[in-house]
């Protein structure tokens, strides 16, 4: 059951939502009773079955009243939220009923039509005399002009915005406007501060710098709505005064006009809540150092699947407190960097602490949600409930497997009876994702099904996407083949947009090369014996990459195209989903929180793939050859109209976007995301609204020399200006002196922005994005394989890192890796090799071992048989020669015999001890042959059990090398 405050937060906001698009809504009697009707019944998820809509029908129909009216319209209000606002699923005739909300929203719009046309027409005059008089800044025109220019938002929006001077902000070298969510679900504790951005034109933005300048007094909604109905009664507008949703009304309609807005994303720009934006995080300080671990096995013990949970022994997360407990908050951050630059290791079979420890550290240095910066004793209030976490242990590989991390906080949660402690595990549990562990561990199933899903915004560019894949290929550690799936992974997760568990489960038969353009595939993402969809559906997903990027898939694809059809396309034949989790998809989490921030995680690559995904349609749906949006090469690449057309071949089928219904873009979008509905796509993952309205002619007429001097800052009649365009605009340069007075800029406000911003006023905005990333996409198809192969090693003998006197066995050698592409058979023989021979675990071989080998003396090499062979006295001291070379992981790959050439003079006993103590086990074949003379001999012969030759003989050679270097 939900508290009261979440209950009464819920019919606020469902007023609130009503209001906002000016609908009818019931009074809050009504609502909270609906809403507590449907908080009677148990679920697990944001769905509403047909029985359940109409057993609460039902109830309300028993009420003998008139009362009853209106309850039945609360429940259509409820669910129209539900469904709008918290992803809820609901049977479909009650999808269809909402068609007649939207039509109401549309058909009070539509009456401000006749109104709206005059008053753009008025304000596309007025604006020149504005620039050129410069009159007394007005709210009420400054209202007006952000309606207008940077979105359609209800007038309590452009309050708080012109109350906040920080809301204009530098994004990826775009003028935005920060807008707080003010929805009364928005101040609820389980909710983050979320807030979304818009993008500023020239003018619009010069206005608000110059009103922030003026230093001017707090406004209110009543002082904002008075200021514009006065505004517009007066020449050359002369409307009348109207209630503050009808004058939004008004806006929306020249949105929809003037600019052709369609309906559904003149909603998503009209109301701020409907999505988030993010601040882009700025690299690991030391990312040069970090990217060359994150192949790095940062968890204790090589037999990782027999790890079980045990209690935390020592919390490291006090040891911070402790340090901070008595400096003032000023040290702290010196503290950290000086005092705490490593963090403590991670225990495998308990990583709660070491999470705990991560928890503390961010609060220390970031604050909470809402606060900058945090005191001791609220540090120590958001970090004591590790007191109850001793009981409830969380090894690592727990912590790896989804269900398994998802029952075990489940299960903590459901430790705590208050609604303090609670929060308190609540506000815990939200920094799961955060981990790179813990990264895929769902939040949601722990908030309110009434209120909005919750939300990790962040989205990667294609440039982005592709620094990280050759860092990825490009590490000196790990082994090619793990870099090679990491690469895989995340391609499949970025350009396919898919799931963390739907890369994992991606099997060979699920991906298939298209025959005719290799840079296609098509994805199966369906269920299989590992797991299933989050929607139980099976759908089909589209990809369309750049050609080098392309050819690594294939790689992958020819390399297994021996294995069974159900083998998983990463990693060896029978390896876990866990072993998988754990070394293909971790260090590409770990380089994503190293290039891009600490935030950052896997999932992130499904966000900025269903991102760049609607772009690339909208841009079909609007004909744009191009996108005009300040972007990376490799970005604007992607959006280029042959890969948007390439991208939507499956639906166009070489036809014109023209000649399909337009209208089902979204839908189309969403069955390639597994979504049902666009409310999940635009919440979930299309972040900020910055990037739409460029798309859009907002204002295509270019800027005559009076706009240029007023963006610039400089007087009506300066001739600083012609500076100005003789340094930006080559046909100016050119131009006669008549007709450069005359002269029209013809730039769109994206092209003319980057000049601006070196100019007083613009130059001193504050920047939220490091320097865009910009890398061309590779014109070479094999750069990319290229570069990985310049990362991988001829030599099968390597000095260890570790260990400078050992050696490290290289199987995956350029010549073996050859070998996959040319023998179709060689990668289930190398699985086999790698699943006896230690995993992932690198083989060493010793100083110790390399003299032992030396002392058993020279072995004969048979390699039609895959054995080798050699001949012992049968004493002690060999057989511990034996155990340290041939009882090494590196030998669990062989079989051995042993013959016992036996003196029939000397006594036999001795040497059978000798045999079951230090060479033979029971799963090895031991034979005695008696000899009339000669000495007492142990022939060994050790047989290679993969059927592979090339592995054979290079693992002759590398005793061979490792022998020469004892």
């Amino acid at each position: 059951m939900l508290e009261n405050m979440t209950l009464k937060s819920v019919s606020d906001e469902i007023i609130n939502s009503h209001s906002q698009q000016g609908l009818a809504c019931e009074n809050k009697e009504f609502i909270q009773y609906v809403i507590d009707l449907i908080n009677k019944i148990p679920r697990s998820d944001r769905s509403m079955t047909m029985a359940e809509l109409q057993s609460i029908k039902k109830t309300i129909t028993t009420i003998p009243t008139g009362k009853q009216r209106h309850l039945l319209r609360a429940v259509d209000n409820v669910l129209f939220y539900l469904h709008q606002h918290c992803a809820w699923q609901l049977p479909e005739p009650e999808l269809k009923r909402f068609h007649d909300t939207q039509l109401a929203w549309m058909q009070l719009i539509s009456l401000q039509a006749h109104d709206a046309s005059a008053l753009y027409q008025a304000y596309q005059k007025y604006k020149p005399i504005f620039v050129q008089d410069r009159p007394e800044l007005d709210i009420g025109f400054i209202a007006l002009a952000l309606s207008i220019e940077v979105a359609p938002l209800s007038l309590r929006y452009w309050a708080e915005v012109l109350n906040e001077p920080a809301s204009i902000e530098r994004f990826d070298n775009q003028l935005t406007l920060v807008v707080q969510h003010q929805t009364p679900a928005a101040r609820h504790p389980q909710q983050p501060s979320y807030f979304t951005r818009y993008a500023l034109t020239p003018f619009s933005c010069r206005l608000l710098i110059n009103y922030f300048n003026s230093k001017p007094e707090k406004i209110t909604l009543k002082t904002l709505h008075h200021a514009l109905d006065q505004w517009l009664s007066r020449a050359p507008f002369y409307l009348a005064s109207r209630k503050a949703a009808q004058w939004q009304h008004c806006f929306q309609q020249i949105w929809l006009v003037q600019y052709q807005f369609p309906c559904a994303l003149l909603l998503d720009i009209s109301q701020p809540y409907r999505h988030v934006a993010f601040v882009p995080q700025r690299p690991h300080p030391q990312y040069e150092q970090h990217i060359k671990q994150i192949y790095d096995q940062d968890w204790v013990a090589p037999a990782y699947h027999t790890f079980s949970a045990n209690k935390v022994e020592r919390w490291p997360h006090l040891a911070l407190i402790n340090a901070i407990k008595n400096q003032p908050s000023y040290q702290w951050q010196h503290l950290l960097n000086t005092h705490f630059a490593t963090p403590p290791p991670r225990s495998h079979d308990n990583i709660i602490a070491h999470v705990m420890y991560y928890f503390t550290y961010d609060l220390i240095q970031f604050g909470g949600v809402r606060a900058t910066s945090l005191q001791l004793d609220s540090i120590r209030k958001y970090t004591r409930i590790y007191h109850q976490l001793e009981d409830y242990p969380l090894s690592y590989i727990e912590a790896c497997d989804h269900e398994a991390l998802m029952d075990w906080a489940i299960e903590v949660y459901a430790h705590f009876d208050n609604d303090s402690e609670r929060w308190l595990m609540y506000n815990f549990l939200r920094f799961l994702p955060q981990h790179p562990v813990t990264e895929h561990f769902d939040i949601s199933k722990f908030s309110s099904p009434l209120l909005s899903a919750t939300v990790d915004p962040f989205c990667l560019s294609a440039d982005q996407c592709l620094v990280t894949i050759e860092a990825l290929v490009s590490q000196s550690t790990g082994s090619p083949l793990q870099r090679l799936f990491c690469a895989t992974a995340l391609i499949l997760g970025f350009y396919g947009a898919l799931r963390r568990g739907e890369v994992s489960r991606l099997r060979c038969q699920d991906i298939i090369g298209d025959v005719d353009n290799p840079h296609k595939f098509t994805l199966c993402i369906c269920k299989t014996a590992e797991g299933n969809t989050k929607n139980k559906q099976k759908r089909f997903v589209y990809l369309s990459l750049p050609a080098a990027i392309a050819k690594l898939i294939r790689i992958v694809i020819h390399n297994k195209r021996g294995c069974l059809p159900t083998t998983p396309l990463l990693g060896f034949n029978n390896e876990s989903m866990t072993s998988r989790q754990l070394h293909y998809l971790l260090p590409v989490t770990k380089a994503l929180k190293t290039l891009w921030g600490t935030n950052v995680r896997f999932h992130h690559l499904r966000h900025s793939g269903a991102h760049w995904l609607m772009q690339q349609g909208l841009l079909l749906a609007l004909a744009l050859t191009q996108s005009p949006l300040p972007l990376g090469k490799a970005t604007a690449a992607m959006l280029t109209e042959h890969r948007c057309r390439e991208r939507f071949d499956f639906w166009l089928e070489g036809r014109p976007f023209s000649h399909v219904n337009g209208g089902l873009l979204f839908d189309v979008i969403g069955d390639q995301l597994g979504h049902s509905h666009y409310a999940t796509t635009r919440w979930s993952y299309l972040h900020g609204i910055e990037w739409l309205t460029p798309l859009f002619s907002i204002n295509d007429n270019g800027y005559k020399q009076s706009e240029l001097r007023y963006l610039l800052g400089i007087s009506p009649l300066s001739n600083d200006v012609s500076r100005f365009l003789n340094a930006i605009a080559p046909d100016y340069r050119q131009a006669t002196t008549h007709k450069k007075q005359n002269y029209t800029l013809m730039l769109t406000a994206l092209e003319l922005t980057p000049h601006l911003l070196k100019k007083k006023g613009f130059k001193q905005l504050k920047s939220v994005t490091p320097q865009q990333t910009s890398i061309s996409e590779p014109k070479d198809e094999n750069h990319l394989l290229s570069l990985w192969l310049e990362h991988c090693t001829v030599d099968i003998a390597l000095i260890d890192s570790h260990q400078p006197t050992a050696r490290c066995y290289n199987y995956q050698s350029k010549k073996l890796l050859g070998t996959l592409t040319t023998d179709k058979q060689a990668f289930s023989a190398l699985s086999e090799f790698w699943a006896l021979t230690g995993r992932h675990q690198p083989i060493i071989f010793t100083k110790q071992q390399r003299q032992a080998l030396q002392q058993l003396g020279p072995m004969d090499v048979d390699f039609d048989t895959r054995t080798l062979s050699f001949t012992v006295r049968c004493n002690k001291d060999n057989g511990i020669y034996f155990q340290r070379v041939f009882r090494s992981p590196l030998f669990k790959c062989c079989q051995f015999a042993f013959a016992l050439q036996h003196n029939r003079k000397t006594r036999i006993n001795k040497n059978k001890v000798l045999i079951d103590t230090y060479f033979a086990t029971n799963k090895d074949t031991v034979s005695i042959h008696k000899l009339n003379t000669g000495s007492t001999q142990l022939n060994i012969t050790v047989r290679f059990i993969p059927q592979a030759p090339l592995l054979f003989q290079m693992l002759h050679d590398f005793l061979n090398a490792s022998l020469r270097n004892t």
